[in-house]
């Protein structure tokens, strides 16, 4: 009988990476690329996504336009004479 080797605890055999690489022999372009129908989101799906990216950037986009107003704010009074 031929022992089969002992495998740790944390290693169920599953692999984590796509082991579907170009170059490859067992290469096939069109694997996983097929999205089901109810996999698609729906429009009102799509909307609320773009909403939600543009809210989570607002933010960041005030802080940016509050930084340049500062600073044509304080170039402007420094090329007009006003000192600090």
């Amino acid at each position: 009988m031929k022992r089969q080797k002992k495998q740790p605890d944390w290693d169920d055999g599953r692999t984590v990476a796509n082991m579907n690489v170009e170059g490859m022999p067992w290469y096939h372009p069109d694997s996983g690329k097929k999205v089901r129908e109810e996999d698609k989101p729906t429009r009102k799906e799509k909307r609320a996504m773009i909403r939600a990216a543009y809210l989570a950037y607002l933010p960041r986009i005030l802080a940016i336009l509050f930084g340049f107003g500062v600073t044509i704010l304080i170039v402007y009074l420094w090329l007009n004479g006003w000192s600090f």
